[in-house]
């Protein structure tokens, strides 16, 4: 009897291993697809009519798997948005603070901030237009009709966007872009792990269920 109760739990623990394991294999799988990607929309983003570029201050980039030591890398994808007026190409860069403010100093350029999926600008005033953004010293930058900008880990960073001529309005959709390349090993190792307890599971199941089984009346005759 005793052998049975733990025969009993040993098969519990394994099957409670198996839906564990199962479940956040196919989460990840799910989440990230075959190549390690998840995109979120940011919406629709719109300058006002004179404004040049708008300014987005980052204070946080990157993001993790929970309950998992993995983490990903953002990047920012920048597309004009439909009918918007204007060039395809769209520049997209980062830098520090004082380096976007010292190109941005006396343009015209708005400052986007977002809040619960809702953005909201504040124009700044300028009086001159602005160098070309190729020109500047940026950390990094992408420009063309999908602009994609890994961006850096280490915040805060200040993200400009604008049209790659430079010209005024901004009218663009944002995509943030999570990539975990190890999410796909992740998802393959969770679930054979699963799939592995499972099987353990059903054996001691299998085990437990029948030394509770009655002997039938030939068996009790020959014991």
């Amino acid at each position: 009897m005793l052998k049975r109760v733990i025969t009993g739990f040993i098969a519990l623990g394994f099957l409670a291993i198996a839906a564990v394991g199962l479940f956040a294999g196919g989460w990840v799988w799910s989440t990230f697809g075959s190549q390690g990607l998840v995109s979120e929309s940011m919406g629709r983003l719109t300058g006002s009519a004179t404004s040049q570029a708008i300014v987005i201050d980052v204070e946080r980039v990157g993001g993790e798997i929970p309950y998992l030591p993995v983490t990903g890398v953002a990047g920012l994808i920048a597309t004009p948005a439909i009918g918007a007026p204007g060039p395809p190409a769209i520049f997209v860069a980062q830098a520090p603070a004082e380096t976007a403010n010292e190109y941005l100093s006396g343009a015209r350029y708005d400052v986007g901030r977002i809040n619960d999926g809702e953005w909201s600008l504040t124009s700044v005033p300028g009086f001159r237009d602005l160098d070309p953004p190729q020109d500047a010293n940026w950390q990094a930058s992408a420009s063309g009709p999908s602009a994609r900008l890994a961006l850096e880990t280490a915040t805060p960073i200040t993200v400009v966007v604008m049209n790659a001529d430079g010209s005024p309005p901004v009218d663009v959709l944002l995509t943030l872009q999570l990539a975990v390349p190890d999410a796909v090993t992740i998802a393959v190792v969770l679930g054979i792990v699963g799939l592995v307890a499972l099987i353990i599971g059903l054996l001691f199941l299998r085990a437990c269920l029948g030394r509770g089984r009655q002997r039938g009346v030939h068996e009790a005759t020959s014991a």
